[in-house]
């Protein structure tokens, strides 16, 4: 007798964003499991999943993987929820929940929530697309989680949301646009393996900190957005842990911290912040005789308001030749015209005009406001054989170069 098979019907339709409704809980595809090893299988899958940059495109191949057979059915569901993101409020939300409450929580290692406006708790059939109905005390996996997305309206209750449902010492990274204050300590004690943190900014009130063997022992890389207050608690703060990967929104009254962490870090990023050109060689001169140890270096974005840029913009970078450990650093111009600016002068005046040098790229970013306005992006490279080549780069943005770089150095943390 020919033994019949069952298939769900859900298969013939469109698959939802972060589908899971096709079975329930762990439910496999009825078809005979193969004799391959499990290795081989997950293999597969993840080379699959590797070969599609698109998340959108490559959670549907996972999705079609997953009802294929009972041997892919289990690594797809693994990596289709290992990264996701939750929109709050939204239908796809909803389905994500489900998801996660039919067993797919302990899947999840890293997990981006946006639109966190509002109450953070809900009654009623819409309950289950909000952050708080997700079963975070369940995602023991849980890595990473970022609420940067959203500016938090009731940080207190959302605070101690988490507080009460993150296993502690399970996060290597968090990041959310709060304050460092009283409501965010408690959370930030029970997770001593955060290795990566991003705030938004150091409270006007005086936070007393524990000793540094109780928060944030292990804190490598550190995310600022808003550093235009003199506090205490940041001062403190930064000399006590090991960060030695920095990134500030504004360098506004930085010198006057910078001498208590300066030395230990080595990579900066201030690419979000603004220097003009009147002002830019005291701050290279800053950053180059107090962070004598940086690797990697994102410089401010350079804007000068006068007719035409000046020439002579390219010669201040020499005072980079003082970073002798500086591997690859990267600088935006804005300018009205470029007139006779030649940025391409750049790599030979840090490398002190073909003297071996240290700096293997130097990513520069040229905007033009008049005329046909426009950017264009070059990357240098150097190496002892070829000296200096040059690629212009269409799709390569600073923070996602920066980002690459600190892989390359080993110091993403995250």
């Amino acid at each position: 007798m020919t033994r019949s098979t069952n298939r769900s019907k859900k298969s013939r339709v469109n698959p939802p964003n972060v589908p899971d409704e096709e079975r329930k809980g762990d439910e496999t595809p009825d078809v005979p499991k193969s004799k391959l090893p499990p290795e081989l299988w997950r293999n597969i899958v993840e080379e699959v999943a590797l070969s599609i940059p698109d998340a959108k495109a490559r959670n549907h191949a996972l999705y079609y993987l997953l009802l294929t057979s009972r041997d892919l059915h289990s690594e797809a569901r693994r990596l289709l929820y290992r990264d996701i993101t939750f929109v709050h409020g939204t239908p796809v939300a909803g389905k994500i929940s489900d998801a996660l409450h039919a067993g797919a929580a302990k899947y999840v290692r890293s997990m981006r929530a946006a639109n966190l406006v509002g109450e953070v708790g809900r009654r009623g059939r819409s309950a289950k697309t909000h952050f708080s109905h997700l079963p975070l005390n369940s995602m023991r996996a849980l890595r990473s989680l970022d609420l940067s997305a959203s500016w938090i309206q009731n940080p207190s209750e959302l605070v101690e949301l988490i507080r009460c449902s993150i296993p502690c010492d399970s996060l290597v990274a968090f990041h959310v646009l709060l304050s460092f204050d009283d409501d965010i300590l408690p959370f930030l004690l029970q997770q001593k393996n955060i290795q990566f943190l991003s705030l938004y900014r150091f409270d006007d009130e005086p936070t007393s900190p524990p000793q540094p063997r109780q928060l944030l022992p292990n804190l490598k890389r550190f995310k600022l957005h808003d550093l235009n207050r003199v506090t205490n608690n940041f001062q403190g703060f930064m000399k006590d842990r090991p960060i030695t990967v920095f990134h500030s929104g504004s360098f506004f009254r930085l010198p006057d911290f910078w001498s208590t962490f300066a030395r230990q870090l080595q990579a900066l990023d201030l690419s979000s912040s603004q220097v003009n050109f009147q002002g830019l060689k005291e701050f290279l001169e800053v950053i180059a005789t107090t962070a004598i140890n940086l690797r990697l270096f994102a410089c401010a974005q350079i804007s000068t308001f006068q007719e035409v840029a000046p020439a002579t913009i390219p010669a201040v970078f020499c005072v980079l030749n003082k970073l002798h450990h500086l591997e690859a650093f990267t600088v935006s111009f804005t300018s009205f015209t470029i007139g006779e600016l030649d940025i391409t002068n750049i790599p030979n005046v840090v490398s002190d005009f073909g003297t071996p040098t240290q700096v293997k790229s130097i990513l520069l970013t040229q905007r033009t406001v008049l005329g046909h306005g426009g950017e264009t992006v070059l990357e240098f490279c150097y190496t002892p054989e070829s000296g200096w080549t040059t690629a212009q780069k269409y799709d390569l943005h600073r923070e996602d170069w920066f980002e690459t770089w600190l892989r390359k150095l080993d110091m993403a943390y995250c």
